[in-house]
């Protein structure tokens, strides 16, 4: 029997649309999940090409946990955003309202 082989990685890539996600989240994603990575990020044609640089080879199937971490954390982040956007008149009311009461006087 020969001895299985297993092919190894040093790179993988992902395309996020810019029309769905921001290149905001996308960034923010590459950024949170460069563990044992880098990561390129490229505009083509209404495209965010994310190339992940793995630090050492790597099996194809770490390459696809790896590509799916990414996807899962640009959704992640993109939802973060709609939530910030959605929320954002009620925080600055409540921040507004505490600093009204926290008895700081302006310098003049």
């Amino acid at each position: 029997m020969l001895p299985e082989t297993v092919a190894t990685m040093n790179s993988a890539e992902i395309q996020f649309d810019l029309k769905v996600f921001t290149l905001d989240c996308v960034k923010r994603a590459a950024y949170r999940v460069t563990g044992g990575s880098s990561v390129d990020i490229a505009i083509e044609g209404g495209l965010a090409k994310c190339v992940l640089h793995f630090s050492k080879p790597i099996s194809g199937e770490q390459a696809d946990r790896a590509i799916e971490a990414l996807r899962l954390e640009v959704l992640d982040q993109d939802l973060r955003r709609v939530v910030a956007e959605e929320t954002a008149s009620v925080r600055n009311a409540v921040l507004a309202l505490a600093f009204s009461k926290s008895g700081l006087k302006s310098v003049d």
